[in-house]
């Protein structure tokens, strides 16, 4: 490889996420929403960290602001829809429907996010 094909590669790293809604629900209530969407056919997957599974629905950036904030590390989420789930497990099935759990343990934003559902929890339990 000459030098006038080498590209530059950075990683930005997410400094903030704005999170316009979070729905908590049991795990029966949840699993019957992702039992329901895996049946539209559209592809799904969900998230694990941290004794948490949770879908996030992206915000559609659609005016200059968010993408230009999006550039400097701010992400916009419309809903987390979550439930505990103490014990990962890769697949759920609906009977012959399977739907992946990622482990996003690794991932640290999203462990991040795992935690602090965690304790909006543990915070509503206490009320």
């Amino acid at each position: 490889m000459n030098d006038n094909e080498k590209i530059e590669i950075t990683v930005q790293p997410i400094k903030k996420i704005v999170v316009f809604q979070t729905l908590e629900l049991d795990i029966k209530a949840f699993l019957q929403r992702v039992e329901l969407t895996a049946r539209t056919g559209q592809p799904l997957a969900l998230n694990w960290a941290e004794g948490m599974i949770f879908v996030i629905v992206p915000y559609q950036p659609s005016s200059k602001v968010i993408i230009e904030q999006a550039l400097k590390g701010t992400m916009y989420w419309s809903t987390i829809v979550y439930s505990s789930m103490p014990k990962y497990q890769s697949i759920i099935k609906f009977g012959a429907r399977e739907v992946p759990i990622i482990d996003q343990t690794p991932v640290s934003h999203l462990k991040q996010v795992a935690t602090w559902l965690k304790k909006k929890i543990e915070k509503t339990k206490k009320t």
